[in-house]
């Protein structure tokens, strides 16, 4: 009644015989609870100018810049979700295949691509489960919430992300169910990633069932600078040998490249240096940034 039907906390009190103090109490235990959410949508401009200095100092075909504006962190991902959400369903046509990841950036992407049918559409997923507490960052999820958006059928990748050697690796990727899946997910048209950076503060989230600070420590010893479909490469973009690499599960790193469109969503200065090494590694094609991580890349590059 109040939030669809205009009506004020006071003639809702008098429709259902209670005070207004009621109403009142009831919108907020709405709101709290979840089953009211409130989105403020900022007006999200791009800056054209750091957008400029990217491409020229990268082999991008496309980039999208995000004035942050100092907006809360979240504020600015559901921003870089929007352009990447306009930008995708621009490129999206009739009988592709569209790749999907999982995370945050992901998730505000796929939440703001407006539902727009289109003919013979497949949205796989391309990255094992995570197995987190919030199944709103899951390819799982994204892949069928995608699918919903573009009236496309969908394929799950029946896998977690990382299983216990690389031995189970192989044998997993090698069932035909799982098999079917991965050759698709190679095959897309389109590929929707975020990219993960190296650090206590910024992969934990992801992470956090399979890193220990011991293994974090091993990492960043190793050159890892972020990971892009399971796998970490370094400032120059290469693959590094380590064990973690030869447990994920997902269509790998070096299959980026055979994709006709890669799009990356990721920002923040805390990622500059992991969006560097998938620029220099050649593993994107569009990148949708915030002006404070496309700063940092700019000069970590010079």
């Amino acid at each position: 009644m109040y939030y669809e039907q205009n009506l004020t906390q006071t003639e809702i009190g008098r429709r259902l015989n209670t005070s207004r103090s009621t109403v009142s109490r009831l919108l907020q235990e709405a709101r709290d609870t979840g089953i009211v959410q409130i989105t403020i949508n900022y007006t999200w401009e791009r800056d054209a100018h750091l957008e400029a200095q990217l491409m020229s100092a990268s082999n991008l075909r496309d980039v999208r810049v995000l004035k942050s504006f100092n907006h809360p962190p979240e504020d600015v991902m559901q921003g870089m979700g929007q352009l990447a959400a306009r930008y995708l369903n621009r490129i999206v046509d009739d009988n592709m295949v569209v790749g999907v990841s999982y995370g945050r950036s992901i998730a505000h992407t796929v939440q703001q691509v407006p539902p727009t049918p289109r003919e013979g559409v497949t949205v796989v997923q391309i990255i094992g489960a995570l197995g987190s507490n919030n199944p709103l960052i899951e390819g799982v999820d994204l892949t069928r919430a995608l699918a919903a958006k573009y009236t496309a059928s969908y394929r799950y990748l029946p896998t977690p992300l990382i299983v216990e050697d690389a031995r189970i690796r192989d044998l997993l990727a090698n069932e035909p169910s799982v098999q079917d899946v991965l050759t698709l997910g190679r095959q897309s048209n389109i590929a929707l990633l975020g990219i993960g950076a190296l650090g206590a503060d910024t992969s934990g989230l992801i992470w956090m069932n399979y890193l220990n600070r011991n293994e974090l420590g091993r990492l960043q010893s190793s050159g890892a600078v972020g990971h892009m479909c399971a796998e970490f490469f370094d400032e120059s973009g290469n693959i590094l040998d380590v064990d973690l690499n030869r447990r994920s599960i997902s269509i790998r790193l070096e299959t980026l490249r055979q994709i006709d469109t890669v799009i990356a969503v990721a920002g923040t200065e805390n990622k500059a240096r992991a969006i560097l090494g998938a620029l220099t590694g050649n593993y994107i094609d569009v990148l949708i940034t915030d002006d404070k991580a496309a700063i940092g890349i700019l000069t970590l590059s010079r």
